[in-house]
């Protein structure tokens, strides 16, 4: 199993690191180029719009002809997007082409890799160390895509706003084809037809899963209202924060990440030792959403004093990144249906791009009439809102997962 872990890391690493290098500037590059906040949102909202409809079909393509090719072929595809937006002017074809390939590359991406080393895990019936590699991935690989972060933005992107978009193509481009040696332990789950299930069906081999998959589905529904919180922050954080001329989106990325860091640094000490309760796991989910909310919160409060308003939204990173490693660890144990679990997790990444498309409209329309910091607290409001009445909802049907 060590060496499917060490694969694992090697490949998920890699492909970040690519995405890392221009994850600080690239709002900033259509900003200085001339795109409006506008024109910036239609492209993110492009992005979600076809993820939303790309992300099921991305998850069976992994299912059915393997998760490294899927993961080699994603990189290829993102490197493309990417090239595009930097070499072309202002324009809203070539921006759309982007964001169309951006996203066809994201989703691809998406949930591959963990998929198949949970698979990988099953095969060696050692599911339960899945906590323990997916937060060993996030402390060995958030230094390194943190310095791939500081490079593209404070050094890079200080030299010309477009070098980070470009080196992160060809990093991608790198990374897929370093991954070629390494197909000979590519799995596929789809190569032949199972008794009581359609062969090359893709909507009705969606439907069978869900049937199947009813507790998994009702933790992928009651997770979907934190999106409605991080949405904003996740995508606007580089221009909040922006001060001068001088970008520095790669000191606070950096900052970022190691909040982030510490977070899981933290949940491995105390809480990753002994498998979580069915109680103790609902109330860590709980307390992370919450305290996402009521930092916002705190961040739009101290407007006015910049450093206090960084270091709180310090503290809604590391909330988050908690938030989002416990919920995909619990997505992927309770997972039942093992030849199905990158369509699995391909749904709820397409949900989560439907719910994206919807709030960034919303964030869009409240931004550019209110400001970012209304918009911000006003959706942290109405996420929790309904995060807090889908828990309600969830304890009087008394859902369980399995211990983690």
């Amino acid at each position: 199993m060590k060496k499917y872990k060490y694969i694992f890391y090697y490949i998920s690493i890699l492909y970040t690191m690519g995405t890392s290098l221009w994850s600080g500037t690239i709002y900033l590059f259509m900003r200085h180029n001339g795109y409006s906040y506008s024109l910036i949102n239609l492209f993110l909202e492009i992005f979600w719009l076809v993820t939303f409809f790309a992300e099921i079909p991305s998850g069976y393509i992994a299912d059915k002809f393997g998760y490294l090719k899927t993961i080699m072929a994603s990189g290829i595809i993102r490197a493309l997007g990417l090239i595009i937006l930097a070499l072309s002017p202002m324009n809203l074809l070539w921006m759309t082409v982007s964001g169309v390939l951006t996203a066809l590359g994201d989703s691809l991406q998406s949930g591959t890799m963990t998929s198949w080393i949970a698979n990988k895990a099953v095969e060696h019936g050692e599911k339960d160390q899945l906590g323990a590699i997916f937060s060993g991935y996030s402390i060995i690989g958030t230094p390194l895509t943190m310095a791939a972060t500081f490079v593209g933005a404070n050094i890079l992107g200080n030299i010309r706003l477009d070098l980070p978009l470009l080196i992160g193509a060809a990093f991608l481009l790198a990374t897929s084809l370093t991954i070629i040696p390494l197909l000979k332990y590519d799995s596929q789950n789809l190569a032949e037809a199972e008794e009581g299930m359609p062969k090359l069906n893709l909507v009705a081999d969606v439907k069978y899963t869900v049937e199947q998959e009813q507790k998994t589905f009702a933790w992928i529904l009651l997770l979907l209202p934190v999106a409605i919180i991080s949405a904003g922050p996740l995508d606007q954080w580089q221009m909040y924060f922006q001060s001068g001329k001088t970008v520095n989106s790669g000191t606070i990325s950096v900052l970022m990440s190691l909040s982030g860091m510490l977070a899981i640094s933290l949940y491995n000490r105390y809480v990753s030792k002994k498998p979580l309760s069915n109680r103790g796991q609902i109330r860590l989910i709980v307390v992370s959403t919450v305290m996402m909310a009521a930092t916002l919160f705190g961040v739009v409060g101290l407007k006015n004093w910049y450093y206090g308003s960084l270091s709180l939204f310090m503290l809604h990173t590391m909330f988050g990144s908690l938030e989002n490693m416990l919920g995909g660890i619990v997505l992927q144990t309770t997972i039942q249906t093992e030849n199905r679990r990158a369509t699995i997790m391909s749904v709820a990444n397409a949900l989560d791009a439907g719910a994206e498309v919807a709030i960034l409209a919303i964030n869009g329309f409240l931004s550019d009439r209110f400001g970012i910091g209304f918009a911000w607290v006003s959706l942290a409001a109405l996420g929790l809102l309904i995060f807090l009445l889908a828990i309600l909802g969830m304890q009087s049907k008394k859902l369980e997962v399995e211990e983690i």
